[in-house]
């Protein structure tokens, strides 16, 4: 459904989250505050990816 490259996005976005914990963890606060919010973005452009994706499955009426 989300291509073959869904795998490489979730390690991706695993290891930036990782990043964002470690860097908060070191008192790297703006590092922190950047990952945090590119996570962010990436979660709702996703979630509206899923949602466009679940309107062109629909089957016609």
């Amino acid at each position: 459904m989300y291509g073959p490259l869904n795998g490489v996005r979730v390690a991706l976005v695993t290891l930036a989250t990782l990043a964002a914990l470690g860097a908060a963890v070191g008192g790297y606060w703006t590092v922190t505050l950047v990952l945090g919010i590119g996570v962010g973005l990436h979660g709702l452009g996703w979630l509206y990816l899923a949602k466009q994706s679940e309107g062109e499955s629909a089957p016609p009426d």
